[in-house]
């Protein structure tokens, strides 16, 4: 009981004296300022492939158990990368498909399918907006952003979050990245600029 006390009292001061985000970034523990200041990775991705850098390496996730089944029989060839999920404090996704046979590819259609996927995951309330948006080696796309409301399905509470999505189109293919963290929160915008601004792609034919 004594060392609770202590260990309340001394929150205590360091909150009275430096103020709450500084107990909660140095003393508490932050998960994005964590993964914000840890060793970065520089990898690609998929194919055509999507060069990036992450805090933490992307996992290969089978996406026949997350798109609707009549969205994957028109796909010849998806591959999909993910860290975290969409109720952790940092997601992002990295993907890229082919399909099976030629399609006109509208990447606003393709950006608001994407919103209508998170709403099936607990997505509410989305705003978003859209700009074009060009990689440093000057492939064009656009970029979604904007916030919503994600809705924990056990605690029914809920948690406003920001989130960005890129999307490219090489030939018959689509290539995304979404970003997503909790609204408010500088190291995850810090983590965001830095892997928006890393995006490379392996065009198509080169």
């Amino acid at each position: 009981g004594s060392a609770a006390f202590l260990i309340l009292g001394t929150l205590g001061f360091f909150i009275a004296t430096k103020g709450f985000d500084y107990v909660k970034d140095n003393l508490i523990g932050h998960p994005t300022k964590e993964l914000l200041e840890g060793e970065w990775v520089y990898s690609q991705y998929g194919n055509p492939g999507v060069k990036i850098e992450t805090p933490k390496v992307l996992m290969r996730q089978d996406a026949s158990k997350i798109l609707p089944k009549n969205a994957m029989a028109l796909i010849k060839e998806m591959q999909l990368f993910q860290y975290g999920s969409i109720m952790d404090n940092f997601y992002i996704v990295v993907s890229t498909n082919k399909f099976k046979n030629p399609v006109e590819l509208d990447l606003s259609k393709a950006l608001e399918g994407s919103l209508k996927l998170i709403e099936s995951q607990g997505g509410q309330n989305i705003i978003v907006k859209q700009e074009d948006f060009q990689t440093e080696g000057g492939v064009e796309g656009i970029k979604g952003y904007g916030t919503m409301d994600i809705l924990d399905p056990i605690s029914k509470s809920s948690q406003k979050a920001y989130y960005e999505i890129l999307y490219f189109k090489q030939e018959q293919g689509l290539q995304q990245i979404m970003i997503l963290h909790a609204e408010g929160d500088k190291y995850g915008n810090e983590i965001a600029d830095r892997i928006l601004n890393s995006v490379e792609l392996k065009q198509a034919g080169k």
